[in-house]
């Protein structure tokens, strides 16, 4: 017991929404998705300007609500030869956005 593994996918690690995750981040009650939690320096995501606090809420119009579902939809996307991944995130005060990360 204690805490999860961290899923890491695209140069970013993610958490679930929870109480802790909702206060480091100041999340709004209510928010839903996955957190991500940290972002390489020198990845395609930070370059993209996704930061720790964002949200994914859906990679390529499929929603995600837990760390596993996310790195799951990225594994499959790379099975499928996809090239690009099209992520829904979400900003801490919820601006909206789609943001494409190349498969690497």
């Amino acid at each position: 017991p204690g805490r999860s593994v961290v899923q890491k996918a695209l140069g970013m690690e993610f958490g679930a929404v929870t109480a802790e995750t909702r206060r480091r981040f100041n999340l709004k009650e209510g928010a839903e998705g996955v957190v991500v939690t940290g972002v390489d320096n020198n990845s395609e995501a930070a370059e993209k300007r996704i930061a720790p606090g964002y949200r994914i809420l859906e990679i390529n119009q499929q929603a995600v609500s837990k760390p596993e579902d996310v790195v799951k939809k990225i594994e499959e996307l790379k099975q499928q030869g996809r090239r690009t991944a099209l992520l829904f995130v979400a900003t801490p005060t919820d601006d909206k956005s789609f943001v494409p990360l190349p498969l690497k």
